[in-house]
Order: C-alpha cells, then sequence, then structure tokens
C-alpha cells in the first residue's frame, strides 16, 4: 500500500520497496552509513563489501509482509528515504517489532518525510496485529527523537557505549511504541464503512 506525501519539493510517494530496486536500495543505505556512521550499528566500509546477492536478498526479504517491510520515499522513481521493520524472531517474541534503518536524504528533511515512513512502519506492525515496537537511536539525534516521541515513542532505557565510531562511544536510547490491538480493527470497520 502506498501514500503519497505532499511537500514544498513537489511529491513523494511512501510505499514497499520493489525487488526492482536493489541498486537504489544500496545506494541509499550505503549514503546514510557513510554520512552518518555515529547513527548506525552497521559499518560503511563492511556494506560497501558485501556482495550483490546480500543486497538482492536483503530486499527481497524486506518485500514479503511476513517477516518485516521495507517501507522507501521515492520521487519520480528517485529513492530519497527508507525505513525498515522486522518482526521479531521466536514463538514468545513474535508480538513485538523493530524499525531500523530510517534514513531521509539532506535535501527531502524537514518535510515530514521520515514521519511518514515511521507511520508506514506502524501501520504495517498494527495489520500483523504486534503489541509494540521498538527502536534506537543515538542519543545526540536530537531531531531524529522528536520526531519518534511525536509518534508515540518512549524511551524505556539507554544502551550505553553501543556504537563506536571514529574512537568516540555513542549511547543510544531505547524507545518504544505500544500498538493498541483494536486500533487496526476498528480502521478496518470506519474504511468499510466509507
Amino acid at each position: 500500500m502506498s501514500s503519497i506525501l505532499q511537500t514544498s519539493r513537489g511529491s513523494v510517494t511512501i510505499r514497499p520497496i520493489s525487488p526492482e530496486e536493489v541498486a537504489g536500495f544500496r545506494e541509499l543505505r550505503l549514503e546514510a552509513l557513510r554520512a552518518h556512521p555515529e547513527a548506525f550499528g552497521s559499518d560503511y566500509t563492511e556494506n560497501l563489501a558485501f556482495p550483490q546477492e546480500f543486497w538482492v536478498e536483503r530486499v527481497r526479504l524486506g518485500s514479503e509482509a511476513r517477516t518485516g517491510m521495507i517501507y522507501v520515499a521515492a520521487v519520480e522513481g528517485t529513492l530519497i528515504g527508507m525505513s525498515g521493520i522486522r518482526r521479531s524472531d521466536g514463538v514468545k517474541m513474535r508480538h513485538g517489532g523493530m524499525i531500523w534503518g530510517v534514513y531521509v536524504r539532506q535535501a527531502w528533511r524537514g518535510m515530514q518525510v521520515s514521519a511518514a515512513l515511521i507511520e508506514a512502519c506502524i501501520g504495517w506492525a498494527e495489520g500483523q496485529a504486534l503489541r509494540s515496537v521498538k527502536l534506537s537511536v543515538v542519543v545526540t539525534n536530537a531531531a531524529a527523537i522528536r520526531t519518534y516521541t511525536r509518534h508515540g515513542f518512549t524511551v524505556y532505557g539507554v544502551e550505553p557505549e553501543v556504537i563506536l565510531s571514529d574512537g568516540v562511544y555513542y549511547d543510544e536510547l531505547l524507545m518504544v511504541r505500544r500498538i493498541d490491538p483494536g486500533a487496526s480493527r476498528q480502521k478496518d470497520a470506519e474504511d468499510k464503512r466509507a
């Protein structure tokens, strides 16, 4: 399912990634890791060395709704943002999910693109009847923390010195948003009446 976000720079489509977008996804992910090494647990150099099959599999898994989804923000076919969500592994933990890899290109920041990507992930979680969605964010990323807070995420802990980048250790805030199990059923009922 896709949605259109109107911005001062034009229309942005928020939608699940397509299997044909491996090259664009790889480029966007590498850009994020290179530009903001302190914000991501993954390493640019390590990801740059991954073979094509790694990226193909990542996109394939991210386009299957059973275990997770990668959402992209696209402008005329060019990817300008992304966010992923995955269901927790294990029978006892499958009621939760994790948002990962939120990134929007510099020229498109401040236009609610990341907010739309987060909402897409939350919508997926509701559709999967998850009870909570978690994420982690480096404590120095004030803009991201504000965005997550506006979308109902609250801090439940701090992981100290989880990322080491250029000789500096960074703490991460651990955040959670509870999902109302009746929200998706209520929304479905409202959609049917409309």
